[in-house]
């Protein structure tokens, strides 16, 4: 017999662990075990009636070497048929027991099982790619075991709970301006570093979690040289996972609404972030929030005292709100990832004069498509109360959208173009920015450099350029 076929038999002989048991391996219990795999080839299942030579074989030498053709209880019935494929099974258990345990056959046995070999050829086939697929998946579990091990050795033991962890990110930009505009005072030509944290998290109790995220961020040149933007803390908050598919926040978080203004700045496609985002969901409250994911949809729900990051709430500015996406080919990953969604987000305004007082009032929708190498997304905000209101009594309103599509020229190579519109105001006072910029991923989103054109055409002041370069670093 060839060592080859000797090898893959005696494979399929550890894989499926019938060795020396009495009790046989059918092709239920197989496919079962290997509910994941796709046989090599389509596996028949032609039944073999008892009075079938292959049968009467497989009875006589299985008998002599104890594997049975039987059921679970060991009882050989020779009434019942035996397909294809239970054949097959048996004779690769009986080859590899012969070879394993080095048993002497006479050279008639040998014969009939080369005319096995020959007759159940195809299924024999069809288990030695299922076994080469199995052994595949072993491998890469193997490797995945691995690196989880491997971040398992990098997370710190505190005294009190466990998984201490220290993450952070850096960015480093450069803004240069083309063309002085409307908005050079608010994009001056320096250089900053619009994000440097420490991330501090662990486990205080089961299901009982905690993060504490430490900003320092500066800005050189012009009036705010001396001077850092932001709070010393970003996200502070404790967690607990104890309601299946929830996640529970108490503490500093940011607030449920929009999708852009709530991402990581590590994860943008852009530099910066679009006007809707800046202006009405980026930025932190102390409250409670509740965030739920199933796989057709995850939503948001929050209550937060509405004084701002890093600020306790001293004019019961309390809002309201929350924000949910449903998925709908989250059965049908082969179409893309399609996303929909929307919310709204209520609250006094900041004012402490009773007189003044209004409800703030930001809704949204937003939808996003992602389909191999190609990504949109879309999404459009409203606020009713955005400032002080008029001298006549009129509520400020202010609204906007922007539409972000990307491709993906590489792995690491992603094309990116944005257009952005804002309007501040009752007033036709529409700001708008077109971008056109790459992201060279040097390791995803962790080592990643940007580079972004903006044009900026602007209604009540003069038109602008700037060119914009960011690295960041991620650990």
């Amino acid at each position: 017999m060839k060592k080859t076929f000797f090898l893959a038999a005696s494979i399929a002989l550890l894989v499926f662990n019938s060795t020396v048991s009495a009790k046989n391996v059918t092709l239920d219990e197989l496919q079962s075990s290997q509910a994941n795999f796709k046989p090599a080839v389509n596996i028949t299942a032609k039944d073999v009636n008892s009075n079938h030579w292959a049968y009467k074989s497989l009875e006589n030498i299985t008998r002599k070497y104890g594997l049975l053709v039987g059921d679970a209880n060991e009882k050989f019935d020779g009434s019942k048929p035996l397909t294809r494929n239970e054949a097959a099974v048996i004779l690769v258990n009986l080859i590899g027991k012969v070879e394993q345990e080095k048993i002497n056959i006479d050279q008639s046995e040998k014969v009939q099982i080369d005319i096995l070999k020959n007759e159940l050829s195809e299924e024999i086939t069809a288990l030695t790619g299922r076994v080469a697929v199995l052994e595949d998946s072993v491998s890469k579990l193997q490797g995945s075991v691995s690196n989880i091990e491997s971040t398992d050795k990098k997370t710190f033991k505190a005294g009190y709970g466990e998984d201490f962890k220290l993450n952070g990110s850096f960015q480093f930009k450069y803004n240069g301006v083309v063309q002085k505009g409307a908005d050079s005072t608010t994009f001056p030509p320096n250089f900053s570093i619009p994000l440097a944290d420490l991330r501090f998290s662990g486990k205080m109790a089961p299901h009982l979690n905690y993060l504490a995220q430490i900003n320092s961020q500066r800005t050189w040149g012009g009036a705010s040289s001396s001077t850092t933007t932001g709070g010393l803390l970003g996200d502070v908050y404790v967690s607990t996972d104890i309601f299946p598919h929830h996640t529970i926040f108490v503490g500093q978080t940011r607030i449920p609404i929009g999708i852009e203004g709530t991402m990581s700045p590590i994860a943008l496609n852009t530099i910066d972030r679009s006007q809707i985002a800046r202006n009405f969901s980026d930025y932190r409250d102390m409250g409670i929030k509740i965030a739920g994911s199933y796989p057709i949809v995850d939503y948001f729900l929050g209550a937060y005292n509405g004084a701002g990051q890093n600020y306790k709430d001293s004019t019961n500015n309390m809002g309201v709100g929350g924000w949910g996406m449903l998925k709908p080919l989250y059965k049908h990953p082969e179409y893309g990832k399609l996303e929909i969604g929307g919310g709204a987000y209520r609250q006094q305004n900041a004012s402490t004069t009773v007189a003044t007082r209004y409800e703030s009032q930001t809704y949204g929708t937003a939808i996003g498509y992602k389909y191999k190498k190609f990504g949109i997304k879309n999404e459009w905000a409203y606020r009713h109360g955005y400032g002080a209101i008029a001298s006549d009594g009129t509520i400020p309103v202010a609204k906007g959208m922007f539409a972000e599509t990307t491709y993906d020229l590489t792995k690491k190579i992603q094309l990116v173009a944005k257009y952005d519109v804002f309007n501040p105001s009752n007033k036709q006072k529409t700001n708008t920015e077109y971008t056109l910029g790459t992201n060279y991923f040097f390791a995803g989103n962790n080592i990643k450099l940007q580079v972004n054109g903006i044009a900026v055409s602007n209604m009540v002041g003069k038109d602008s350029k700037r060119l914009m370069i960011l690295t960041q670093y991620a650990f």
